[in-house]
């Protein structure tokens, strides 16, 4: 905390004393957040699938954040980078795909998972090294 008012700042820290920090577990025994799962969404989990149809042909990866609902239909999607036709033909597509229910001590939960369309960035190389050549 910063401030120039001194008094401003004795009441803000008279304020902190007033906070309540839930005991551990309680604020995720309240609401039911999604699960978050690298890579649920895989062949084996998956139910269907559509791929999108892309009206141009664009080289840039399209990183997305999904939530699947206990169900196993996408609830939410989040792009994170994409052109606004690629959203489009993706959400179309993400809309009509349906996956196994995951379960969490025999319940079925909500998934928060991410997926990459398009071509997938390379991977960062330590300064000096150079990629590998397939001749």
């Amino acid at each position: 905390m910063s401030s120039r008012d001194p008094k401003l700042l004795a009441d803000l820290v008279l304020d902190l004393n007033k906070m309540k920090v839930p005991a551990e577990g309680a604020a995720t025994a309240a609401k039911s957040d999604p699960v978050c799962l690298k890579d649920y969404a895989r062949e084996e989990n998956m139910i269907a699938r559509v791929d999108p149809i892309f009206s141009e042909h664009k080289v840039n990866p399209v990183p997305v954040r999904i939530i699947i609902d206990k169900e196993g239909k996408v609830r939410h999607i989040h792009f994170l980078s994409a052109f606004p036709d690629q959203e489009k033909a993706i959400t179309e597509a993400l809309h009509q795909w349906s996956f196994k229910p995951y379960l969490q001590n025999g319940k079925p939960v909500e998934v928060e998972t991410g997926i990459m369309f398009g071509r997938a960035p390379r991977p960062m190389l330590p300064p000096g090294e150079r990629p590998a050549t397939t001749e």
